[in-house]
């Protein structure tokens, strides 16, 4: 399993979308051989084959300059008013504690 994580560490530095066409050829190929016999890899199995499936979506990540870290840092400060906000009694006070996790009170005293 480390020597398949290794390799698809390597997929993930080509620099173009050949490379990485070619890079995650190879990685199926040989990530396939690896777990063909183990039978308790099957959930690498798994994964793998969700990656042949998303094979050229996966591709496309190489041409395109879009990503979701934005929406995943919007994410973290929701869980974490969420875990802050448990047992207030209405939206407005969750909304209000997304608001101090995102602008901590500090930066909004700086732009009053």
């Amino acid at each position: 399993a480390y020597a398949i994580k290794e390799k698809l560490r390597w997929v993930r530095q080509a620099t173009s979308q050949q490379a990485a066409r070619w890079r995650l050829t190879r990685f199926l190929r040989l990530a396939k051989a690896l777990t063909a016999e183990v039978e308790t890899l099957e959930p690498m199995r798994k994964a793998l084959a969700t990656i042949e499936h998303q094979f050229e979506a996966i591709i496309r990540r190489w041409r395109s300059t879009y990503s979701n870290a934005r929406l995943e840092g919007l994410n973290s400060i929701f869980q974490a008013a969420r875990a802050r906000a448990r047992g207030y009694r209405n939206q407005q006070t969750f909304i209000t504690m997304i608001y101090l996790l995102a602008a901590p009170i500090g930066k909004v005293e700086k732009s009053i």
